[in-house]
């Protein structure tokens, strides 16, 4: 294992939003998380990772919690590949399988029951609406009017699903990157895939040629989702129609500065066809 005492000793090989991905060893990397995040936060995420794993999803292997430089973050399997989204854009005619391969995996992991550790959906949008998405009071209201009244559900959601999370290596599909782990309805995680799908600003730290397809494929992709999906499992499409909103507004609370307008507007055309 590598001993570092700040992150300049640390080779990064990836980063996101939320954590940079540093190697760690032999068969190993360290997902360290910007600063400001909390050892509790890494020692949650890594029993995600854990519960996710026991309920029999492929994930990275867990292998601790690591501080460095008064960061933290979580020792992790290395999974040598590439995601989704980035094989796409090399291999354009790939778009296709790799969409369906992204629908078949949300809805196997759709059918499979949430571990009890993991907090409801409906918990974890509320505390975004309220405490951290900064939208107007009224699509706050809006939001919340709808989250009291959606039922729990059982099942395990990814919070976070889209191409991008999911890496393709020699062992098969890996799913990452689980900071939005939730149990609950699976309408609730499929109305933000594709509300990722349909207005999401791919991260700025990647390649402009995968930025740039990200966005032109986008409606293909979204309709090959969308198809395959329904294939693999019924969709309750009152449903969806209704966690659409308190998705939306959730979202904001990821605080991504590029895409705030255009969820603004969203918001209002949701609120506006449910008032119709």
């Amino acid at each position: 294992m590598t001993d570092a005492d700040t992150v300049s000793q640390l080779k990064k090989i990836a980063e996101g939003r939320e954590a940079e991905i540093f190697e760690y060893g032999d068969g190993r990397v360290l997902r360290l998380f910007r600063p400001g995040s909390s050892l509790e936060d890494a020692r949650t995420q890594a029993a995600i990772l854990q519960a996710a794993a026991d309920a029999g999803v492929r994930v990275p292997a867990v292998h601790g919690v690591e501080t460095v430089e008064g960061r933290h973050g979580i020792i992790l399997e290395r999974i040598d590949g590439d995601d989704l989204f980035e094989i796409v854009a090399r291999s354009p005619w790939r778009l296709f399988s790799i969409s369906s391969l992204t629908a078949r995996l949300q809805a196997d992991m759709h059918a499979r029951t949430a571990p009890p550790a993991l907090p409801s959906i409906r918990d974890s949008y509320r505390q975004r609406a309220v405490s951290r998405s900064g939208a107007p009071q009224e699509l706050i209201d809006a939001a919340l009017k709808i989250l009291d009244r959606l039922p729990d559900g059982d099942r395990l959601l990814h919070g976070d699903f889209h191409p991008g999370n999911i890496m393709l290596g020699d062992q098969g599909p890996v799913v990452i990157d689980w900071t939005g782990a939730a149990s609950g309805s699976p309408e609730a995680d499929f109305a933000r895939t594709m509300l990722i799908m349909r207005l999401g600003e791919p991260p700025s730290n990647l390649p402009l040629l995968i930025r740039f397809f990200a966005l032109f494929a986008r409606s293909l992709i979204i309709r090959t989702l969308n198809r395959t999906y329904r294939k693999h499992i019924a969709v309750d499409e009152n449903l969806l129609r209704a966690w659409q909103l308190p998705t939306a507004v959730a979202r904001l609370g990821d605080d991504i500065a590029e895409e705030r307008d255009t969820l603004l507007d969203h918001i209002r055309e949701l609120i506006a066809r449910d008032a119709a």
